[in-house]
């Protein structure tokens, strides 16, 4: 089982969403690994299984789960996520840059924070 603090702000089943994600993308969770039951995390973080329910279908339209019914949900095989997890990264980083110019940033200022961007 692994562990998360659930914060204010983002919802619940995003938070959970992006935990699960962490712990895939980091090799923490390996492919074909067992996912937690809905109702262990459920009750492990008391929220609503719905909630992890809503979560685990998110994961699985990403391509980073699969499930066997009656049998539970498995980490996906890295192929069949990478370009998925890529193409939304992408998104994510695109709509972030067009705010930032919206805002008033410069694109030699959105440069600079790249190049210095280290990882940690």
């Amino acid at each position: 089982m692994f562990t998360m603090r659930l914060e204010g702000g983002a919802p619940i089943y995003e938070q959970l969403e992006r935990r699960i994600t962490e712990l895939i993308m980091s090799g923490e969770m390996a492919e074909g690994e067992k996912l937690p039951t809905v109702r262990e995390i459920a009750k492990t973080l008391s929220i609503n299984p719905n909630t992890v329910q809503k979560t685990y279908a998110g994961l699985e339209t990403q391509g980073l789960i699969y499930s066997i019914p009656a049998k539970g949900s498995y980490v996906s095989e890295r192929r069949r996520y990478l370009e998925s997890v890529r193409k939304r990264s992408i998104e994510t980083f695109t709509e972030a840059v067009s705010h930032a110019l919206r805002q008033g940033l410069e694109k030699s200022d959105l440069i600079n924070i790249v190049n210095g961007y280290t990882e940690g």
